[in-house]
């Protein structure tokens, strides 16, 4: 977050002037209350605060603005100035906006005004109104978060990238790609050594409950694979790698049939507080970055399988996190070295998810303009060989979501309910939001 700059406009009425809240309201003592919520959950961000009682002189200050600020935060602390108006009709190719009604304060053009006008223009721009200022404080941090991402540098690994979507990306969040061939990781494959890679197959072989199917030797190649993957994004300083795993080792990508996956090194990754996403799927890859800087925990990119029979959906894959609560939280799911299950043959994990917590699961076609969610209850995990390695079932509305789901398979979860946060990150670009379970 270092370096990013948001504008807060508090939007307030003229000394002796009348209306709501009151006349000569005490708006630097109420703002203080906010301001303290907001640099609690964002205190690497620098804030400034300004007073403003016309849209002129939010026009004046304007054009300035944009060379220095990531994202402005109008509070309405009045009514009927349209400052905030102002500055929503300017977001979408301009400085992203956040509105903050101030209830009591600003409630009246909020209901009258901003908020059927942010309907009917469909602008890109979240609203909230709450005496709760804590709401206040991750409304801001979705615009901290899109700052992140225009700033990040995203690794792909694939042979023939998927051009148009990574176009889509870069076009909707402003992050760049880096392409990178197979040829190029297996050079530094092979510059590591068994020696250098025994630390971490000694690592992961220590703390698993158990090592099923792969051999001493696939899990050397694991940790090769890993110190490969990690040497390529430092040269390249990439934030997040997403590597083509199933086209690499089914068709030879890896050279001499070798059957290897990253699942083991993006594992560590979340360890670490780092990402790593399977088959280079871009929208799934900024799904997950979203994810990861919002809420400080890992993203689980999952093939779903639903049930209607139990209100059940399965988020199944090979590749999982053990440290679902973010790397600083010492709570540590169990884990278990598998193969790969699709072809057997490699290494991967299969976590022991732990189940009573809420979740929110999320993906989006940055080519076509959507986003879906939906909210689940975690209660377990499935068993069965059939499928990827590591299930997670949670209890849901399994019709709706199967009669809502969106066309794409992967989806992304995270451990707890960021439902609002994320639908506001969703507006913030201008995505159409399908809520699957509704």
């Amino acid at each position: 977050m270092k370096g990013i700059k948001i504008k807060v406009v508090v939007q307030a009425k003229k000394e002796n002037v009348a209306g709501w809240p009151h006349i000569n309201f005490n708006y630097e003592k109420e703002t203080a209350k906010i301001m303290d919520c907001v640099r609690a959950e964002n205190p690497e961000v620098i804030f400034d605060v300004v007073k403003y009682t016309s849209v002129s002189e939010a026009e004046r200050d304007y054009e300035a603005d944009r060379a220095v600020y990531d994202g402005v935060l109008v509070l309405l602390m009045t009514n009927w100035l349209k400052i905030d108006l102002f500055y929503a009709r300017k977001a979408k190719d301009g400085i992203p906006c956040a509105i903050a009604d101030v209830p009591f304060c600003g409630s009246g053009s909020t209901l009258a005004v901003t908020s059927p006008t942010l309907r009917t223009e469909k602008l890109p721009v979240p609203l909230v109104a709450s005496r709760d200022y804590r709401d206040i404080a991750w409304l801001v941090r979705a615009l901290v978060v899109s700052a992140q991402i225009k700033k990040a540098v995203i690794l792909v690994i694939k042979n023939n990238p998927d051009t148009e979507t990574m176009a889509a990306v870069a076009q909707n969040w402003g992050c760049h790609f880096i392409v990178k061939s197979a040829e190029e990781l297996m050079k530094l494959f092979h510059q590591v050594s068994e020696k250098e890679a025994q630390v971490f197959a000694e690592k992961w072989s220590g703390a698993a409950l158990s090592i099923v199917e792969p051999s001493a030797g696939d899990i050397i190649e694991s940790a090769r694979m890993h110190i490969a993957i990690t040497k390529l994004m430092e040269e390249c300083e990439a934030d997040a790698v997403t590597i083509d795993c199933l086209e690499l080792s089914y068709f030879e990508g890896y050279e001499n049939n070798r059957h290897m996956y990253p699942c083991l090194s993006y594992f560590q990754m979340a360890d670490q507080g780092k990402l790593g996403v399977c088959e280079a799927d871009i929208d799934s890859t900024l799904s997950s970055m979203l994810i990861l800087y919002l809420t400080g925990r890992p993203g689980f990119v999952s093939d779903p399988v639903i049930d209607t029979s139990s209100d059940e959906i399965i988020y199944a894959h090979c590749v999982a996190c053990r440290k679902v609560y973010g790397c600083h939280d010492s709570r540590t799911a169990s884990f278990h070295i598998r193969s790969h299950a699709e072809d057997q043959k490699g290494a991967s994990v299969q976590v022991i998810f732990p189940g009573g917590d809420k979740l929110t699961t999320i993906n989006m076609s940055n080519k076509d303009g959507w986003a879906c969610i939906h909210s689940a209850t975690a209660v377990g995990n499935e068993g069965l060989d059939a499928g990827c390695r590591s299930k997670l079932v949670a209890s849901c509305a399994a019709q709706k979501i199967l009669e809502n789901w969106m066309p794409m398979w992967h989806r992304v979860t995270v451990y707890g309910n960021y439902r609002k946060e994320l639908i506001n990150l969703f507006k913030l670009k201008g995505l159409e939001i399908i809520e699957e379970d509704k």
